[in-house]
């Protein structure tokens, strides 16, 4: 599953820096090794102010935000990130179990990039990453 996404080339440069926001440590440690693989610089937070506070210090690129975090809704947060200096041009993704077409309204009206599904295909965090590199927007799933 990994060899899809391996080959890919990544420009020359400093690493881009990823934060990847799970309470589930599965989940999140897995979309984290995926992201190492492709030369990303990775950080995990498990809940959301951990995730505030990571982000503020690692100034991620992008950010794989859950919607159903324990101590704070993804939507929270990520309007939180989107008013803080260090978050407002981040590419942050909703990655949740949450799919109906209300959900990704309300993702992309709290700030989210885009809206993607558990679990996380490898080909779905391919669009994803080109996405954020074209700078493509809501709407639509991928």
């Amino acid at each position: 599953m990994m060899e899809h996404i391996a080959n890919r080339s990544e420009p020359a440069g400093p690493p881009m820096r990823a934060l990847v926001v799970d309470d589930q440590p599965d989940v999140a440690m897995g979309l984290a090794l995926l992201l190492r693989h492709l030369g990303y610089n990775v950080q995990v937070a498990y809940q959301a102010h951990e995730a505030l506070s990571k982000g503020a210090d690692f100034r991620p690129d992008v950010i794989f935000l859950d919607i159903g975090l324990p101590d704070q809704s993804g939507y929270d947060v990520c309007k939180d990130i989107r008013r803080s200096e260090w978050g407002m041009n981040s590419f942050i993704v909703a990655v949740t179990g949450r799919n109906e077409a209300e959900d990704m309204i309300r993702a992309a009206n709290s700030g989210f990039d885009r809206h993607v599904g558990k679990p996380m295909e490898p080909g779905t965090l391919q669009k994803v990453l080109l996405a954020m590199k074209t700078k493509a927007m809501f709407p639509g799933p991928l």
